[in-house]
């Protein structure tokens, strides 16, 4: 019978044939690859986790099909279609799918054997993990070739709790696992970008722009910076719902009340009192991909320190069509902070220090459902903390900071003042945006798995990034 899906009875019937010629090609006919389509019919049309998990682990542990042993790793990590989330026994699904060839198995093997941080239950075992992801990039994993150039970018120490981000000199006297080499970085970075990883490629440019690792050239950097804006322009066009490198800018803008930082609390926070008015000084916080200097006229450069340590670069004062602003690249500009390395009190300290009255900060993001499109400006209201282990208060007993203990509501999240100049801007010049917006901020580096990603979706999450925490909540 041919379907022409023009009705909803026969979309209805469609579906439902569809799912029993996947039973009768698993049950019966025993292929694996169709198991794998039927675990998939029971998670995303019949949304039967608990079905699909069974039909997942016995097509990983009886057909030896990788794919399935990446599902099922996936469904124990945050514990769907069971009580709860196991990480060992994650691991076990992941390896076998690597065993059974499974890049992507092979990287969250990996991923999970270099983590660190208090939410880690496994024993960190570096050399094994850094095989699987050395076999998933092998493999042509785009994502596993880029981590490894992250390890030995800066290097992967013995003792994590040694390592300071913030201070590469004291980093040069620690024990390290695998030691920094610009040049290993660099091939890695440049297979990554053959497989078509973004980020990628505008790390080669970098890397040509520097010479780092690899030998000086303006004409490479400057193809590969090509290469990078292609590729994006490309995944601007894809609908798939997956984290998706986004060009939408979370909006967040934060405040002050006398001598400490608030976010807007009542008519207490200047920028509901008085708005964005001709005394305000914008500092703005860039994120990946905003923090270009060049924006600013009359640019001055200034090092800071703060009570919470130095910030992870130099603030740059200059103006924006004449209002004052103060520019601070949250990765540092060479980009060499990742999201959990970020030292984001001091940051935001540095910017009150300076004198700004609000903070404008930037972040890509991943669109979560398929209304908030790539390109498309949104203006956050609300978001869902996934992170752990990141300072997220300055009352800590700081010396030189706030006395004290103090709860900050979060209701708000961000200045409504501020959020609506934000979107009557947006109008004004006729930018595709939204004015709210649930961010669900995880952990990083990593990317979240499809799994993970659905879960975040379901709890109402529009977006997903790796800054808006604890940027918003300090």
């Amino acid at each position: 019978m041919a379907y022409d899906l023009k009705q909803e009875e026969e979309v209805k019937e469609y579906i439902e044939n569809l799912g029993i010629e996947y039973r009768f090609g698993c049950y019966k006919e025993q292929k694996p690859e169709v198991c794998h389509l039927l675990g998939d019919y029971l998670e995303a049309i019949k949304k039967d986790y608990d079905k699909a998990a069974k039909v997942f682990k016995s097509n990983c542990l009886d057909y030896k099909f990788g794919k399935s042993c990446l599902k099922i790793g996936n469904y124990t990590l945050v514990g769907r279609g069971r009580e709860k989330g196991d990480h060992v026994e994650a691991l076990k699904y992941f390896e076998k799918g690597c065993e059974y060839n499974e890049p992507g198995a092979c990287l969250h093997a990996g991923l999970l054997l270099t983590a660190t941080g208090p939410g880690v239950t496994i024993p960190r075992d570096v050399p094994k993990g850094y095989n699987y992801l050395k076999k998933s990039c092998d493999q042509n994993d785009p994502m596993a070739c880029h981590y490894l150039f992250g390890m030995y970018l800066t290097g992967v120490p013995k003792n994590v709790a040694e390592f300071n981000p913030h201070n590469p000199e004291k980093n040069k006297n620690i024990e390290y696992i695998i030691k920094s080499d610009k040049k290993q970085a660099f091939q890695f970075a440049k297979k990554a970008c053959e497989l078509g990883h973004m980020y990628a490629c505008a790390n080669v440019s970098m890397m040509y722009k520097r010479g780092d690792g690899v030998e000086q050239n303006a004409e490479e950097s400057k193809k590969f910076f090509e290469i990078a804006q292609a590729l994006q322009k490309a995944h601007e066009t894809t609908k798939e719902i997956k984290f998706q490198q986004v060009t939408a800018i979370s909006g967040l803008i934060k405040c002050w009340h006398n001598n400490l930082p608030h976010w807007s609390i009542g008519r207490k926070c200047d920028c509901r009192s008085k708005g964005l008015g001709f005394d305000s000084r914008i500092g703005i916080i860039g994120g990946s991909g905003f923090d270009d200097p060049t924006l600013f006229e009359n640019q001055i450069e200034k090092d800071v320190t703060t009570p919470f340590g130095k910030p992870s670069d130099v603030l740059i004062e200059g103006q924006i069509k004449g209002v004052p602003c103060v520019l601070l690249a949250r990765h540092g500009r060479k980009h060499q902070f990742q999201p959990s390395d970020v030292n984001y009190r001091a940051n935001i300290w540095a910017l009150k220090q300076v004198g700004c009255t609000h903070v404008l900060a930037t972040t890509a993001t991943g669109s979560l459902v398929e209304e908030y499109k790539p390109g498309d400006l949104v203006i956050l209201n609300d978001f869902i903390d996934r992170t752990w282990g990141r300072k997220c208060t300055f009352y800590d007993r700081t010396e030189g900071g706030p006395k004290g203990v103090c709860h900050l509501p979060m209701r708000p999240a961000f200045c409504e003042r501020a959020r609506n100049a934000m979107i009557t801007a947006a109008k004004a010049r006729g930018y595709s945006h939204h004015e709210t917006g649930t961010a669900v901020v995880i952990q990083g580096p990593r990317f979240s798995s499809r799994a993970e990603s659905l879960m975040h979706r379901q709890w109402g999450g529009h977006l997903v990034n790796m800054t808006t925490v604890p940027e918003v909540t300090n």
